[in-house]
């Protein structure tokens, strides 16, 4: 009868033969309904427990909504198939069997968070990974999604499972209120900035960097360094001028850019970085401290034409350093601009950098020999071999250990919606920017949202080279 696709009548007599006999014809139909895209194959694997060729089914499909439905009901123990074996044998089965179930259920969670995390939907991905207990996937996407606020109060909720990660978002938080053009000199905005810093432990160096941003008058200032417990401005240079005799690097950059004259920190810091990046076995831990810290200098000192040639240096510096956390990070569609953007700088204004051009084009083109899929293109595959030894020695220089599931590039809602009828150009890719854009200082120029967020977390410069800080958060 099966042949002669009699299946009805052949499934409703095989349980007289057995119930072995009758499950394997039942798995039989299932596989022909499945390769006709057919959803009368639900009822069959449902009848018979086959649970994971069910789920494998609809993810194939792109149904993932029911496969995760499926997934959730096989671990609450809710599809069971049809009992050959003995009671013993079977129960033991059965929980050997939710414990698989579980882990598929994990997988098709994943998934489901992902797509919806790269169709601009960063909350339900988020609760995707609650659902299944994955606290530091659930705040990656907050975070990546630019939900910070919301990510603080999950990360709050969810306590020391989440502490890593709810300690960055608070940085970040801190970093929108410290630098956007309305708050200074707000005392408003400057104390919360404040506050959301004094949540995170160890945070000396990150109060410092506010103080040190901080644009107001000396009373001001020595009221804000008073609040985070730092010594006053004059206090602050000469503990600037200790360290620096004592060789300090370090302490003498932080003291100088938080006293009276931030600016007698640049070439400290500058020559610092310089001699590091001149030393072969240079990585990028070796010099972001200083450079991160360097980046806080109050904008007003930064761009005073006395301090033209380490405000070059210093945005060739963050702007290359920047390419190889984009790289390490995978913010694949910002590499090729923040190397362009080192190239234009090192090009058009008179440094002395250990950096060539002709360098930063050769990892350039290995990081895209060794990115992309390359490798089933014959006419690449010498390219890929001449390149690979160029970024094996590139990724040597990234120690940097991002928290988990914050690798990937940022989706922020809205970003797989169309532009509406004021069409924005990128600047990165003179193509049109879908979903929200971002305007930089000059007003005209735009990237989309995501690329912003993106280089603001690897470089705290505009693109422009004016030596202005990004935020977009």
């Amino acid at each position: 009868m099966a042949e002669l696709v009699m299946w009805e009548k052949a499934l409703s007599v095989a349980p007289g033969v057995s119930m072995k006999y009758w499950k394997k014809l039942m798995q039989r139909r299932a596989d022909q309904l499945m390769q006709e895209g057919n959803d009368d194959v639900i009822p069959y694997c449902i009848a018979t427990g086959e649970v994971k060729k069910l789920v494998n089914f609809f993810t194939s499909r792109g149904q993932l909504k029911e496969a995760v439905l499926v997934a959730q009901g096989a671990c609450e123990g809710n599809i069971h198939g049809p009992q050959i074996t003995s009671i013993n044998h079977a129960a033991n089965s059965d929980n050997d069997n939710i414990e698989k179930y579980c882990g598929m259920l994990h997988r098709v969670c994943k998934e489901l968070a992902e797509w919806y995390f790269q169709d601009g939907r960063a909350v339900l991905a988020a609760c995707c990974h609650l659902a299944v207990d994955n606290a530091e996937l659930a705040m990656a996407s907050l975070i990546r999604g630019n939900e910070l606020e919301l990510a603080v109060c999950v990360g709050t909720v969810l306590g020391e499972s989440a502490s890593k990660a709810t300690h960055y978002v608070l940085e970040l938080l801190a970093r929108k209120y410290m630098t956007t053009a309305t708050c200074f000199p707000s005392v408003a905005y400057r104390n919360l900035a404040a506050r959301l810093l004094q949540m995170i432990p160890d945070n000396e160096i990150l109060l410092a960097k506010l103080c040190a941003f901080y644009p107001g008058s000396s009373a001001e200032i020595n009221d804000l360094h008073e609040k985070c417990g730092l010594p006053t401005l004059e206090e602050c240079k000469e503990l600037a001028e200790s360290a620096h005799a004592g060789g300090e690097i370090f302490p003498a950059v932080k003291y100088y850019l938080l006293s009276p004259e931030p600016e007698k920190a640049l070439p400290i810091g500058i020559t610092y970085v310089k001699e590091q990046l001149s030393s072969p076995d240079w990585t990028v831990d070796s010099v972001y401290h200083i450079l991160d810290l360097l980046s806080y200098i109050r904008t007003d000192r930064l761009i005073l034409p006395k301090c033209s040639e380490e405000r070059n240096e210093l945005l060739i510096l963050c702007g290359y350093i920047g390419a190889l956390l984009a790289i390490g990070r995978q913010y694949s569609s910002i590499v090729p601009a923040l190397y362009e953007y080192t190239s234009q700088l090192l090009k058009r204004r008179e440094v002395a950098v250990p950096l060539q051009i002709e360098q930063l084009s050769v990892e350039l083109e290995a990081w895209r020999a060794c990115t992309f899929s390359l490798k089933s293109v014959p006419q690449y595959i010498t390219v890929i071999h001449n390149s690979q030894r160029e970024y094996s020695q590139l990724l040597s220089r990234m120690s940097e250990e991002p928290i988990k599931g914050l690798e990937g590039p940022d989706y922020v809602t809205g970003s797989n919606l169309p532009s509406h009828s004021d069409v924005q150009i990128s600047c990165f890719t003179g193509l049109r920017i879908q979903g929200p854009a971002f305007f930089l200082e000059d007003g005209k120029s735009a990237i989309s949202l995501n690329d912003a967020l993106m280089w603001a977390k690897v470089n705290p410069f505009s693109p422009l080279g004016t030596g202005i800080r990004l935020n977009p958060f």
